[in-house]
């Protein structure tokens, strides 16, 4: 039989197993619509790096501070262009029946992050000397805060047992250890 104490610290630790990964998963993610506007001015873009989640949206706009600017994004091929203090940008689209690149006049356009890894974004459109240093960095990555709180409320259910488990084996090596009285026969 279990002591009050082990049972009273097995219900703790699972209490707090199930608040801590009910919390997390309160802040992680379900795939989100992000808005992100890309400014494309003197070679940089802002931001230079962008971290999303596997399955969000992004809500790209493209803004050009200074001369005309492409935007191209490795793995997605994801091809625009904007031009300088204007207000919507050019998405290349191919056309199937003409065989022939076109563009489309947009002032967002929505691209799912399907597809996990490193992406380089990089302008597409020569801007000037220093044009081929004009890249960002994409970052789409799993959702490691659910994976994380899935192993430590699994961890802690096991640490909960060891704990039962051990508390009980000291009690056991208690009552073996203890000497047995001797009975005096008459």
């Amino acid at each position: 039989m279990l002591n009050p104490k082990s049972i009273f610290w097995f219900i703790v630790i699972m209490l707090i197993s199930g608040v801590i990964g009910m919390g997390a998963v309160r802040y992680t993610s379900k795939p989100t619509l992000r808005e992100i506007t890309f400014e494309a001015e003197k070679y940089a873009y802002t931001p230079a790096r962008l971290k999303v989640n596997l399955g969000d949206t992004l809500l790209i706009k493209l803004v050009s501070k200074d001369v005309t600017h492409g935007f191209y994004l490795e793995g997605y091929d994801f091809d625009a262009f904007a031009r300088a203090q204007f207000p919507y940008f050019f998405v290349k689209k191919y056309d199937e029946e003409s065989k022939k690149f076109d563009h489309e006049t947009v002032q967002s356009y929505r691209l799912l992050m399907d597809k996990p890894g490193k992406f380089r974004y990089r302008c597409s459109v020569t801007c000037g000397s220093m044009h081929p240093f004009m890249q960002g960095e994409l970052i789409v990555g799993p959702n490691y805060a659910y994976a994380a709180t899935i192993g430590l409320s699994f961890g802690l259910m096991i640490a909960s047992v060891l704990l039962m488990g051990s508390s009980a084996n000291i009690k056991k090596e208690k009552v073996n250890n203890q000497k047995v009285p001797e009975v005096q026969t008459a």
